[in-house]
């Protein structure tokens, strides 16, 4: 994954910054992680779970308003 031309369809961080998820449709996932002399493995965890499930939510969203388009293209006597 090239740092400079990889551009990942969601990027999303943690409540409190720790954890950076950058991540794609096809599934490539690059994880950032600093500060983490604050954590236990459980509030590590936890930050992690909270952006992957923006990150989620994010890819989610892009799949239900791309299908939405597709849709409308369909419809006969629309036009734009």
């Amino acid at each position: 994954m090239a740092q400079d031309s990889w551009q990942p369809d969601a990027d999303v961080q943690s409540p409190d910054r720790s954890v950076r998820l950058r991540v794609d449709q096809a599934g490539q996932v690059q994880v950032d992680l600093r500060d983490l002399h604050r954590h236990t493995d459980e509030s590590l965890a936890g930050q992690v779970r909270a952006a992957a499930r923006v990150a989620l939510a994010t890819l989610q969203a892009e799949v239900d308003v791309a299908e939405q388009s597709d849709r409308a293209d369909e419809r006969p006597g629309t036009t734009w």
